[in-house]
Formats: C-alpha cells, sequence, structure tokens
C-alpha cells in the first residue's frame, strides 16, 4: 500500500500508559507528510518536464528525418553520434524516473529500509535528483542549441547552392536565348529559298 501525504496526516494513534508522547507523533507525521507532499510536486514537475524534453527530442528527429540530404539519404556520422548521445541521456533520464519512483514505492517485507530515514536524508537526496535533472536539462538545452545551429547553416549552404544553381541556369537560359537569336534570321531566309 502506497501512502500519500494524507494518508499520514490522518493517522491516529491511541493512548497507552507510558507510551509515546502524542504532540511529538503529531508534529513528526506533520514534517514528514509536508515533506511527502514537496517530493510528489517536485516528482511531477521533474516528469513534466522531462515530457517536455522528450517532445523537444521528438521534434528535432523529425526535423533531421524530413531534411533532405545532398547526394544520399544517410544521416551524416556527426548527426547519428549526436542522436546516439541524446538516446543515451533519455535512457538516464528513464532510470531516474525508475529511481524515484522506486523510493516512493515502499517496500513489501517488513524490514522497511525508509523507516530509517529522516526527513534531512530525504530531502537531500531529493536535493541530489532535482540537480541531477537540472544538468540533464541544461545538457539537453545546450545539445538542442548546437543542433539548431548546425541545422541554420545547412540552410545557408542550400541557400547559397540555390543561389548559384539559379545564377548558371539563367546565364545558360540567355546564351542559349542569344544564340537562337542569332540564328533566328539565318533559319528564316534558309526557308525562303
Amino acid at each position: 500500500m502506497r501512502l500519500s501525504y494524507l494518508d499520514i496526516l490522518e493517522q491516529c494513534f491511541h493512548n497507552k500508559f507510558r507510551g509515546y508522547n502524542k504532540q511529538e507523533v503529531d508534529d513528526f507525521l506533520h514534517l514528514v507528510a509536508d515533506d511527502f507532499k514537496s517530493m510528489t510536486a517536485e516528482i511531477k514537475e521533474k516528469e513534466k518536464r522531462i515530457a517536455t524534453k522528450d517532445d523537444e527530442i521528438k521534434e528535432l528527429q523529425a526535423d533531421l528525418e524530413s531534411r533532405p540530404f545532398e547526394n544520399d539519404s544517410t544521416i551524416p556520422p556527426e548527426v547519428e553520434e549526436e542522436l546516439a548521445n541524446l538516446r543515451k541521456q533519455v535512457e538516464e533520464k528513464d532510470i531516474l524516473i525508475k529511481e524515484m519512483q522506486d523510493s516512493q514505492s515502499p517496500p513489501e517485507n517488513r524490514d522497511n529500509p525508509f523507516s530509517q530515514l529522516t526527513p534531512e536524508m530525504l530531502k537531500e537526496k531529493a536535493k541530489k535528483i532535482i540537480n541531477a535533472a537540472k544538468g540533464q536539462a541544461e545538457q539537453h538545452r545546450q545539445d538542442a542549441t548546437k543542433e539548431m545551429e548546425l541545422l541554420m547553416q545547412d540552410v545557408e549552404k542550400l541557400k547559397e547552392q540555390k543561389k548559384t544553381l539559379m545564377a548558371n541556369i539563367k546565364s545558360t537560359a540567355i546564351e542559349h536565348l542569344n544564340k537562337f537569336k542569332a540564328g533566328t534570321p539565318n533559319d528564316g531566309s534558309g526557308n525562303a529559298d
């Protein structure tokens, strides 16, 4: 059974002679419930960020797949390497998500290792996870920026090639038109004889 912060807050203990101080237990349960609540919110936020980054990766992949290459349909080695790096980062995120989900669900045996965790330890672990996620998000942002720069350079190269090709076509057309005009009076007089 998974506990939520509300389950912890609503937990009641019976009074017993020489038992625990009820106020201390209640205070501690409130601390634990608040930590659970904030960790749940942070996890949901991280999942949203991960989903956003996954969408960005899918868009970049779709962009790469739709972009025609000059003489062949293979992906250049530098782009393939970048894709491999992005896939590796996605796998690392998946592992991180699984670890976060596993840390939320209590183990099935009675020897609960989480019972020995203090709120400070939980906060420290959450900070580490958040920092790792921030680092990965920043790396994704940098990778996406690099990819966009490469794509913009390719677009500029294609524009230059188009410009050159159009100039060649224009000059060839003018040359043929001039030859045709120069040859028209001769052909016309030849037909009249």
